[in-house]
Protein backbone atom coordinates (compact mmCIF):
# COMPACT_ATOMS: atom_id res chain seq x y z
CA UNK A 1 0.00 0.00 0.00
CA UNK A 2 3.21 2.23 0.53
CA UNK A 3 4.37 2.31 -2.86
CA UNK A 4 1.12 3.83 -3.82
CA UNK A 5 1.04 6.53 -0.99
CA UNK A 6 3.18 8.46 -3.48
CA UNK A 7 1.78 9.27 -6.47
CA UNK A 8 4.35 10.52 -9.57
CA UNK A 9 3.84 13.98 -11.14
CA UNK A 10 4.09 14.14 -14.89
CA UNK A 11 6.95 16.87 -15.69
CA UNK A 12 8.47 18.12 -19.28
CA UNK A 13 11.98 17.24 -17.81
CA UNK A 14 10.83 13.33 -16.62
CA UNK A 15 12.12 13.64 -13.27
CA UNK A 16 11.06 11.63 -10.80
CA UNK A 17 8.75 14.08 -8.51
CA UNK A 18 6.33 12.02 -6.42
CA UNK A 19 3.44 14.12 -4.63
CA UNK A 20 1.98 12.64 -0.80
CA UNK A 21 -1.52 12.86 0.49
CA UNK A 22 -1.69 9.66 2.48
CA UNK A 23 1.10 10.37 5.07
CA UNK A 24 0.04 8.15 7.21
CA UNK A 25 0.50 4.90 4.61
CA UNK A 26 3.85 6.65 2.88
CA UNK A 27 6.90 5.05 4.10
CA UNK A 28 9.01 7.25 4.34
CA UNK A 29 12.14 5.26 2.94
CA UNK A 30 10.40 5.78 -0.80
CA UNK A 31 11.38 8.87 -0.86
CA UNK A 32 14.81 7.71 -2.08
CA UNK A 33 13.61 6.76 -5.56
CA UNK A 34 12.64 10.41 -5.71
CA UNK A 35 14.05 13.14 -6.80
CA UNK A 36 11.57 15.06 -5.04
CA UNK A 37 8.60 15.27 -3.55
CA UNK A 38 5.57 17.45 -2.65
CA UNK A 39 3.66 17.38 -0.02
CA UNK A 40 -0.16 17.80 0.15
CA UNK A 41 -0.59 20.64 2.94
CA UNK A 42 -4.83 19.81 2.62
CA UNK A 43 -3.73 17.59 5.92
CA UNK A 44 -1.89 20.19 7.70
CA UNK A 45 -0.50 18.45 11.27
CA UNK A 46 0.47 14.98 8.67
CA UNK A 47 2.30 17.30 6.54
CA UNK A 48 4.18 19.13 9.42
CA UNK A 49 4.69 16.09 11.33
CA UNK A 50 6.29 14.09 7.91
CA UNK A 51 8.44 17.06 6.99
CA UNK A 52 9.43 16.90 10.52
CA UNK A 53 10.24 13.29 10.09
CA UNK A 54 12.67 13.75 7.08
CA UNK A 55 14.23 16.63 8.33
CA UNK A 56 14.92 15.12 11.47
CA UNK A 57 16.42 11.92 10.09
CA UNK A 58 20.32 11.09 10.17
CA UNK A 59 20.41 10.01 6.14
CA UNK A 60 21.32 12.08 3.97
CA UNK A 61 18.70 11.20 0.94
CA UNK A 62 16.03 11.97 3.35
CA UNK A 63 16.96 14.80 5.79
CA UNK A 64 18.40 16.73 2.11
CA UNK A 65 15.47 15.28 -0.27
CA UNK A 66 14.34 19.06 -2.27
CA UNK A 67 10.43 18.87 -0.64
CA UNK A 68 8.02 21.24 -1.84
CA UNK A 69 4.60 22.00 -0.18
CA UNK A 70 0.94 22.58 -2.47
CA UNK A 71 -0.81 24.85 -0.89
CA UNK A 72 -3.26 26.93 -2.85
CA UNK A 73 -3.38 30.19 -0.85
CA UNK A 74 0.43 29.48 0.77
CA UNK A 75 -1.07 30.24 4.45
CA UNK A 76 1.06 28.00 6.07
CA UNK A 77 3.22 27.67 9.50
CA UNK A 78 6.77 28.93 10.26
CA UNK A 79 7.92 25.91 10.46
CA UNK A 80 6.52 24.39 7.69
CA UNK A 81 8.29 27.25 5.24
CA UNK A 82 11.43 27.15 6.73
CA UNK A 83 11.77 23.45 6.75
CA UNK A 84 10.95 22.83 2.68
CA UNK A 85 12.52 24.20 -0.07
CA UNK A 86 9.10 26.35 -1.30
CA UNK A 87 5.56 26.49 -1.26
CA UNK A 88 3.63 26.04 -4.74
CA UNK A 89 -0.20 26.56 -5.77
CA UNK A 90 -0.39 24.24 -8.67
CA UNK A 91 1.10 20.62 -10.12
CA UNK A 92 2.89 22.43 -13.09
CA UNK A 93 6.50 21.53 -11.62
CA UNK A 94 8.48 23.16 -14.17
CA UNK A 95 9.35 26.03 -11.88
CA UNK A 96 11.05 24.49 -9.28
CA UNK A 97 13.25 21.88 -11.71
CA UNK A 98 15.90 24.51 -11.76
CA UNK A 99 16.16 24.59 -7.82
CA UNK A 100 15.82 20.44 -7.68
CA UNK A 101 18.87 20.44 -10.10
CA UNK A 102 21.01 23.01 -8.02
CA UNK A 103 20.53 20.96 -4.73
CA UNK A 104 20.98 17.50 -6.14
CA UNK A 105 23.86 18.75 -7.82
CA UNK A 106 25.74 20.17 -4.69
CA UNK A 107 24.44 16.77 -2.73
CA UNK A 108 26.75 15.16 -5.26
CA UNK A 109 29.78 16.80 -3.97
CA UNK A 110 28.79 15.35 -0.55
CA UNK A 111 31.73 13.02 0.63
CA UNK A 112 30.57 10.27 3.06
CA UNK A 113 31.47 10.80 6.90
CA UNK A 114 30.48 8.29 9.10
CA UNK A 115 30.62 9.38 12.75
CA UNK A 116 29.37 7.48 16.22
CA UNK A 117 29.64 11.19 17.87
CA UNK A 118 25.25 12.54 17.80
CA UNK A 119 27.20 16.11 18.03
CA UNK A 120 29.36 15.49 14.91
CA UNK A 121 26.48 14.36 12.71
CA UNK A 122 23.99 16.86 14.27
CA UNK A 123 26.60 19.45 13.03
CA UNK A 124 26.86 17.71 9.45
CA UNK A 125 23.38 17.87 9.37
CA UNK A 126 23.47 21.68 10.39
CA UNK A 127 26.01 22.71 7.88
CA UNK A 128 25.01 19.98 5.07
CA UNK A 129 21.44 21.96 4.70
CA UNK A 130 23.33 25.13 4.90
CA UNK A 131 25.42 24.40 2.06
CA UNK A 132 22.73 22.41 -0.81
CA UNK A 133 19.95 24.93 -0.03
CA UNK A 134 22.69 28.20 -0.25
CA UNK A 135 20.75 29.71 2.63
CA UNK A 136 21.02 30.88 6.04
CA UNK A 137 19.73 29.12 9.39
CA UNK A 138 17.01 31.01 11.08
CA UNK A 139 15.50 31.02 14.92
CA UNK A 140 11.62 31.01 14.29
CA UNK A 141 9.21 32.40 17.27
CA UNK A 142 8.19 29.44 18.64
CA UNK A 143 5.66 29.38 21.53
CA UNK A 144 6.14 25.49 22.08
CA UNK A 145 9.65 25.79 22.20
CA UNK A 146 11.48 25.68 25.70
CA UNK A 147 13.24 28.83 24.95
CA UNK A 148 10.01 30.44 22.49
CA UNK A 149 12.55 30.21 19.54
CA UNK A 150 13.87 26.74 17.36
CA UNK A 151 16.07 26.55 14.96
CA UNK A 152 14.11 23.57 12.78
CA UNK A 153 16.91 21.15 10.68
CA UNK A 154 18.09 21.32 14.73
CA UNK A 155 15.73 22.22 17.73
CA UNK A 156 13.68 18.75 17.16
CA UNK A 157 16.77 16.65 18.10
CA UNK A 158 16.63 18.40 21.69
CA UNK A 159 13.04 17.81 22.38
CA UNK A 160 13.14 16.44 25.47
CA UNK A 161 14.57 20.08 26.96
CA UNK A 162 17.90 19.30 26.74
CA UNK A 163 19.08 23.20 25.68
CA UNK A 164 22.34 23.42 27.14
CA UNK A 165 23.60 20.61 25.01
CA UNK A 166 21.94 22.96 21.61
CA UNK A 167 23.46 25.90 22.51
CA UNK A 168 26.50 24.02 23.22
CA UNK A 169 26.49 23.02 19.49
CA UNK A 170 25.72 26.19 17.75
CA UNK A 171 28.57 27.69 20.02
CA UNK A 172 30.79 25.14 18.76
CA UNK A 173 29.55 25.89 14.79
CA UNK A 174 30.43 29.52 15.48
CA UNK A 175 33.46 29.62 17.74
CA UNK A 176 35.21 26.73 15.08
CA UNK A 177 34.03 29.18 12.41
CA UNK A 178 31.81 27.17 10.10
CA UNK A 179 28.98 29.55 10.23
CA UNK A 180 28.91 33.29 11.14
CA UNK A 181 26.35 34.41 13.71
CA UNK A 182 24.42 37.51 13.39
CA UNK A 183 22.42 38.81 16.66
CA UNK A 184 18.94 38.29 16.86
CA UNK A 185 17.42 38.35 20.23
CA UNK A 186 19.12 38.12 24.03
CA UNK A 187 17.22 35.95 25.77
CA UNK A 188 16.72 35.53 29.84
CA UNK A 189 16.78 31.86 30.98
CA UNK A 190 15.52 30.00 34.07
CA UNK A 191 18.84 29.11 35.88
CA UNK A 192 17.65 25.82 36.59
CA UNK A 193 16.10 24.22 33.46
CA UNK A 194 16.72 27.05 30.56
CA UNK A 195 13.44 27.81 30.25
CA UNK A 196 12.06 31.43 29.50
CA UNK A 197 8.57 30.66 30.28
CA UNK A 198 9.08 33.01 33.37
CA UNK A 199 6.73 35.34 35.11
CA UNK A 200 9.36 38.33 36.35
CA UNK A 201 7.54 39.39 39.71
CA UNK A 202 8.04 41.79 43.21
CA UNK A 203 7.94 40.50 46.36
CA UNK A 204 8.56 41.94 49.74
CA UNK A 205 11.89 42.51 50.70
CA UNK A 206 10.79 41.43 54.37
CA UNK A 207 9.08 38.00 53.98
CA UNK A 208 9.28 37.75 49.97
CA UNK A 209 5.42 37.49 49.60
CA UNK A 210 3.68 38.21 46.28
CA UNK A 211 0.67 39.24 48.35
CA UNK A 212 1.96 43.04 48.16
CA UNK A 213 -0.62 46.51 46.71
CA UNK A 214 0.56 49.71 45.63
CA UNK A 215 -0.48 52.97 46.76
CA UNK A 216 0.58 56.47 46.25
CA UNK A 217 3.17 58.40 48.65
CA UNK A 218 1.03 62.24 49.41
CA UNK A 219 3.12 65.02 49.78
CA UNK A 220 1.57 68.06 51.97
CA UNK A 221 2.59 71.35 50.96
CA UNK A 222 1.55 73.42 54.12
CA UNK A 223 2.99 70.86 56.68
CA UNK A 224 5.66 68.95 54.81
CA UNK A 225 3.98 65.81 55.87
CA UNK A 226 4.46 62.46 53.49
CA UNK A 227 2.51 59.41 53.95
CA UNK A 228 0.96 56.74 52.39
CA UNK A 229 -2.49 57.91 50.94
CA UNK A 230 -4.57 55.56 53.07
CA UNK A 231 -3.61 58.11 56.17
CA UNK A 232 -4.95 61.05 54.75
CA UNK A 233 -8.44 59.36 53.94
CA UNK A 234 -10.88 60.28 55.55
CA UNK A 235 -14.51 59.24 54.48
CA UNK A 236 -14.74 61.33 50.81
CA UNK A 237 -12.40 63.70 51.68
CA UNK A 238 -8.27 63.85 51.82
CA UNK A 239 -7.35 65.07 55.34
CA UNK A 240 -3.36 65.46 56.53
CA UNK A 241 -3.05 63.06 59.58
CA UNK A 242 -0.23 65.71 60.89
CA UNK A 243 -2.04 69.14 60.79
CA UNK A 244 -5.64 68.29 60.01
CA UNK A 245 -5.58 70.74 57.17
CA UNK A 246 -8.05 69.21 53.91
CA UNK A 247 -6.44 68.56 50.99
CA UNK A 248 -8.51 69.75 48.30
CA UNK A 249 -6.40 70.15 44.66
CA UNK A 250 -3.29 68.37 43.44
CA UNK A 251 -0.44 70.42 42.46
CA UNK A 252 -2.16 73.41 44.52
CA UNK A 253 -2.19 71.77 48.37
CA UNK A 254 -0.47 68.50 47.72
CA UNK A 255 1.24 66.37 44.98
CA UNK A 256 2.14 62.66 44.48
CA UNK A 257 5.74 62.48 44.35
CA UNK A 258 6.20 58.41 44.67
CA UNK A 259 4.48 55.23 45.43
CA UNK A 260 4.79 52.94 48.14
CA UNK A 261 4.14 49.01 48.34
CA UNK A 262 2.38 47.46 51.66
CA UNK A 263 2.68 43.72 51.93
CA UNK A 264 -0.25 41.79 53.02
CA UNK A 265 1.31 39.16 54.61
CA UNK A 266 3.79 40.58 57.45
CA UNK A 267 2.48 44.43 56.92
CA UNK A 268 5.88 45.90 55.94
CA UNK A 269 5.95 49.32 54.13
CA UNK A 270 8.57 49.95 51.48
CA UNK A 271 9.04 51.96 48.41
CA UNK A 272 11.82 49.25 46.55
CA UNK A 273 10.05 45.42 45.93
CA UNK A 274 12.80 42.35 45.46
CA UNK A 275 12.16 41.17 41.33
CA UNK A 276 12.59 37.76 40.71
CA UNK A 277 11.86 35.43 38.06
CA UNK A 278 9.42 32.43 38.87
CA UNK A 279 9.96 29.43 36.09
CA UNK A 280 6.91 28.12 34.83
CA UNK A 281 9.09 24.76 34.25
CA UNK A 282 10.70 23.84 36.83
CA UNK A 283 8.66 26.30 39.43
CA UNK A 284 12.03 27.74 40.48
CA UNK A 285 12.31 31.43 42.01
CA UNK A 286 14.87 32.95 40.12
CA UNK A 287 16.87 35.92 41.57
CA UNK A 288 16.95 38.42 38.72
CA UNK A 289 20.75 38.67 38.35
CA UNK A 290 20.88 34.73 38.66
CA UNK A 291 19.04 34.40 35.59
CA UNK A 292 20.96 33.20 32.18
CA UNK A 293 21.63 35.68 29.61
CA UNK A 294 21.67 34.33 26.13
CA UNK A 295 21.96 35.74 22.64
CA UNK A 296 20.35 34.24 19.51
CA UNK A 297 21.93 34.45 16.52
CA UNK A 298 20.82 33.07 12.91
CA UNK A 299 23.82 31.60 10.87
CA UNK A 300 25.59 32.16 7.39
CA UNK A 301 27.95 29.15 6.30
CA UNK A 302 31.53 29.93 6.15
CA UNK A 303 33.99 29.01 3.85
CA UNK A 304 35.56 26.46 6.46
CA UNK A 305 32.20 25.20 7.00
CA UNK A 306 31.45 24.85 2.94
CA UNK A 307 34.59 22.34 3.06
CA UNK A 308 33.89 20.48 6.50
CA UNK A 309 30.39 20.15 4.98
CA UNK A 310 31.13 18.75 1.95
CA UNK A 311 34.36 16.82 3.29
CA UNK A 312 34.21 16.74 7.13
CA UNK A 313 35.44 18.38 10.20
CA UNK A 314 39.23 18.08 9.40
CA UNK A 315 41.77 18.44 12.72
CA UNK A 316 43.78 21.52 10.80
CA UNK A 317 40.03 23.37 10.59
CA UNK A 318 38.81 22.04 13.44
CA UNK A 319 41.53 22.59 15.91
CA UNK A 320 41.68 25.81 18.41
CA UNK A 321 44.88 26.19 20.14
CA UNK A 322 45.52 28.10 23.06
CA UNK A 323 48.42 30.79 23.73
CA UNK A 324 50.08 31.67 26.83
CA UNK A 325 49.12 34.85 27.61
CA UNK A 326 45.82 35.26 25.72
CA UNK A 327 42.20 34.64 27.80
CA UNK A 328 39.81 32.31 26.26
CA UNK A 329 36.86 34.59 23.89
CA UNK A 330 34.07 33.66 26.42
CA UNK A 331 36.18 35.55 29.68
CA UNK A 332 37.28 38.32 27.10
CA UNK A 333 33.23 38.69 27.02
CA UNK A 334 33.50 39.09 30.55
CA UNK A 335 36.06 42.00 30.77
CA UNK A 336 34.36 43.65 28.26
CA UNK A 337 31.40 43.74 29.94
CA UNK A 338 33.55 45.10 33.10
CA UNK A 339 35.43 47.58 31.61
CA UNK A 340 32.56 49.53 29.85
CA UNK A 341 30.94 49.03 33.49
CA UNK A 342 33.98 50.88 34.62
CA UNK A 343 34.01 53.72 31.67
CA UNK A 344 30.93 54.32 32.46
CA UNK A 345 31.58 54.81 36.45
CA UNK A 346 35.06 56.74 35.91
CA UNK A 347 33.61 58.88 32.54
CA UNK A 348 37.12 57.76 31.43
CA UNK A 349 37.19 56.17 28.04
CA UNK A 350 38.98 53.35 27.14
CA UNK A 351 39.59 51.04 23.75
CA UNK A 352 38.54 47.64 22.38
CA UNK A 353 40.24 46.77 19.17
CA UNK A 354 40.87 43.67 17.03
CA UNK A 355 43.61 42.54 14.20
CA UNK A 356 42.04 40.24 12.02
CA UNK A 357 44.31 38.23 9.26
CA UNK A 358 41.68 37.63 6.18
CA UNK A 359 43.56 34.62 4.31
CA UNK A 360 41.38 31.74 2.74
CA UNK A 361 40.50 28.75 4.36
CA UNK A 362 41.92 26.58 1.46
CA UNK A 363 45.38 28.28 2.35
CA UNK A 364 45.14 27.49 6.47
CA UNK A 365 44.32 24.26 5.20
CA UNK A 366 47.31 23.54 2.93
CA UNK A 367 49.56 24.92 5.54
CA UNK A 368 48.70 22.71 8.08
CA UNK A 369 50.44 22.81 11.21
CA UNK A 370 52.66 25.54 9.46
CA UNK A 371 49.78 27.65 10.21
CA UNK A 372 50.05 27.19 13.93
CA UNK A 373 53.30 27.99 14.13
CA UNK A 374 52.68 31.17 12.25
CA UNK A 375 49.65 32.26 14.49
CA UNK A 376 52.21 31.02 17.47
CA UNK A 377 54.83 34.22 16.34
CA UNK A 378 52.14 36.86 15.58
CA UNK A 379 50.80 36.30 19.33
CA UNK A 380 54.08 36.41 20.64
CA UNK A 381 54.99 39.69 18.81
CA UNK A 382 51.73 41.05 19.90
CA UNK A 383 52.26 40.57 23.34
CA UNK A 384 55.84 42.03 23.45
CA UNK A 385 54.42 45.27 21.59
CA UNK A 386 51.23 45.75 23.80
CA UNK A 387 50.87 46.94 27.48
CA UNK A 388 51.26 44.35 30.31
CA UNK A 389 47.38 46.08 31.43
CA UNK A 390 46.14 45.09 28.04
CA UNK A 391 43.59 42.19 28.07
CA UNK A 392 44.55 39.90 24.93
CA UNK A 393 42.40 37.10 23.20
CA UNK A 394 42.36 35.52 19.78
CA UNK A 395 39.21 33.54 18.18
CA UNK A 396 38.06 31.85 15.56
CA UNK A 397 42.13 30.95 14.23
CA UNK A 398 42.62 34.17 12.55
CA UNK A 399 40.94 36.96 15.13
CA UNK A 400 43.03 38.81 18.01
CA UNK A 401 41.27 41.52 20.45
CA UNK A 402 43.03 43.55 22.46
CA UNK A 403 40.95 45.65 25.81
CA UNK A 404 43.27 48.67 26.21
CA UNK A 405 41.68 49.98 29.59
CA UNK A 406 44.91 52.63 29.49
CA UNK A 407 44.76 53.81 25.56
CA UNK A 408 42.23 55.82 24.40
CA UNK A 409 40.96 54.89 20.85
CA UNK A 410 43.44 56.61 18.51
CA UNK A 411 46.61 55.53 20.93
CA UNK A 412 45.75 51.56 20.16
CA UNK A 413 44.61 52.66 16.24
CA UNK A 414 48.04 54.03 16.12
CA UNK A 415 49.53 50.39 17.94
CA UNK A 416 47.36 48.32 15.85
CA UNK A 417 48.72 49.97 12.87
CA UNK A 418 52.38 49.86 13.64
CA UNK A 419 51.31 45.70 14.75
CA UNK A 420 49.58 45.45 11.60
CA UNK A 421 53.04 46.81 9.33
CA UNK A 422 55.02 43.88 10.99
CA UNK A 423 53.00 41.04 10.60
CA UNK A 424 52.43 41.82 6.64
CA UNK A 425 56.24 42.02 6.24
CA UNK A 426 56.32 38.95 8.41
CA UNK A 427 53.54 37.21 6.15
CA UNK A 428 54.98 38.19 3.32
CA UNK A 429 58.86 36.43 4.01
CA UNK A 430 56.72 33.83 4.97
CA UNK A 431 54.29 33.13 2.36
CA UNK A 432 54.95 34.94 -0.50
CA UNK A 433 52.54 33.18 -2.80
CA UNK A 434 49.45 33.30 -0.72
CA UNK A 435 47.12 36.18 -0.70
CA UNK A 436 46.09 37.83 2.20
CA UNK A 437 45.35 41.04 4.36
CA UNK A 438 44.96 42.73 7.79
CA UNK A 439 41.94 44.06 9.21
CA UNK A 440 42.38 46.39 12.09
CA UNK A 441 39.24 47.88 14.11
CA UNK A 442 39.16 50.12 16.96
CA UNK A 443 36.08 50.85 19.02
CA UNK A 444 36.12 53.76 21.81
CA UNK A 445 34.65 52.46 25.27
CA UNK A 446 32.88 55.05 26.81
CA UNK A 447 30.23 53.44 29.10
CA UNK A 448 27.22 53.63 26.57
CA UNK A 449 27.77 50.75 24.24
CA UNK A 450 26.44 47.10 24.96
CA UNK A 451 29.12 44.28 24.60
CA UNK A 452 27.20 42.28 22.29
CA UNK A 453 27.57 45.18 19.63
CA UNK A 454 31.39 45.82 20.42
CA UNK A 455 32.08 42.31 19.80
CA UNK A 456 30.03 42.24 16.51
CA UNK A 457 31.36 45.22 14.97
CA UNK A 458 35.22 44.07 16.00
CA UNK A 459 34.18 40.83 14.56
CA UNK A 460 32.20 41.80 11.04
CA UNK A 461 33.45 40.50 7.40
Amino acid sequence: MAEFAIKKIPNDQKKEIGLISDFKNTDIRQLALYDAVVLDYTDRQGCEAFIRQCRGSFIGTLYLMPIFILSLNKDITKTVEVLSDGVISSLQVEPIIGLIDRIRSKQQNLAVIDSSSPEVRIMTKFLRYMYTRERKIEPIIDPKSHIGYSYPMLSDHYNNGNTVEMFRVLDNIAHNEYARPTFVDKLHLCSECYSSFLNFRETCPKCESLDIITENLIHHFVCAYVGPEHDFISDDYMVCPKCNRMLRHIGVDYDKPSVVYNCHNCSHIFQEPVMEAFCFVCQKRNPIDALIDKSIYSYDLTQIGEESAVNGFGREVKEEFDIQGFITFTTFNIFLKYEIERSKNSQKPSAVGSLILRISSEDRVKMGSSYKKLMLEMADFIKNATLSTDILSFVNNTTFLIISPNNESSELQSLLNNIRSSMEKLLQSSLPLTPFKFDTRVISITGSQNHTDCINQLMAN
